[in-house]
């Protein structure tokens, strides 16, 4: 069974490498969906795929995505309906 977890990472965001490494893992695990800074200033992150890819996911952010950052505070939701993503995209390269 697929599923969908909108994440929203607030506080240090800023020169922490996240949406990189976000894209990584995510990509790695075969995940689609994406990553991008919003208007509230916060790392949103929204993927779908598979609940073993998307409880993978999960570990690695509660363990912190990255060593630059001061805090790793977030918030996250998980879905059953799926958004038909086609691929991992970013607001960076």
């Amino acid at each position: 069974m697929n599923k969908r977890a909108l994440i929203k990472f607030f506080g240090d965001v800023y020169g922490t490498g996240y949406r990189f490494f976000i894209k990584q893992k995510a990509i790695e695990l075969g995940l689609k969906g994406y990553c991008k800074l919003n208007d509230l200033d916060q790392i949103e992150v929204e993927v779908e795929g598979s609940k073993k890819a998307i409880d993978e996911f999960l570990i690695f952010v509660q363990k912190g995505v990255s060593l630059q950052a001061d805090s790793n505070s977030f918030a996250l939701e998980v879905y059953d309906d799926l958004k038909g993503y086609i691929r991992m995209e970013s607001d960076i390269v």
